[in-house]
This record gives C-alpha cells, structure tokens and sequence, in this order.
C-alpha cells in the first residue's frame, strides 16, 4: 500500500455492540496486536492511525485498544460495510498499514 509503512495482515469475524448505532468492528487477533503494538504510534488516549483495506475498500481510520482483551478494535463504518457487504459474523480479510 505505501513505501515504509509496516503491513499488517490478519482474518477476524465481524462483531456488532449493543447500544446506540449498533457499532460493527474486528477485534485483531493476538500476533496482528503485538505488531500494531510495536510499530504504531500511539496517541495520548492509545489509539494508533492506521490506514485499513478491506476487499476494494481503502481507509483511513485508528485502532482503539481493549485492555481488557489486550487488543485492538478496528471499527468498520457502515459505508465501507455497504460497499463490501460485510455483516455481522462475517469472518474478513483486514489489511493495515501503519506509518513509521
């Protein structure tokens, strides 16, 4: 996707959350975490800026950690869902690209 960044390839099912909007997101698996980890840049509150590709569908978008899974959540909003016809308990390709 870019010259320099670190690429990030994994396979996770999508999750909605209850609440207001019905939030869908991928938790990244364990390895897919500690590279996220070790080569983002982490804002004040943890997020890190990523940008993600999902089948066609490129984005810019962050990472939001869950320290009580020791993971991150990439959340996927619903345009790119539209355009890729993901639902809940699909299992997706995710491809991210972290900047240096």
């Amino acid at each position: 996707m870019s010259e320099g960044s670190h690429e990030i390839a994994f396979a996770a099912d999508v999750i909605r959350f209850d609440g207001p909007g019905g939030w869908h997101g991928v938790y990244l698996p364990e390895g897919a975490a500690a590279e996220a980890r070790f080569f983002g840049h982490a804002n004040p509150l943890g997020a890190i800026a990523v940008r993600a590709r999902i089948g066609r569908t490129q984005a810019r978008t962050s990472l939001f950690p869950d320290k009580a899974r020791d993971t991150y959540l990439l959340p996927l909003k619903a345009a790119l869902r539209r355009s890729e016809s993901i639902e809940e308990g699909d299992r997706i390709s995710v491809t991210l690209l972290v900047d240096p």
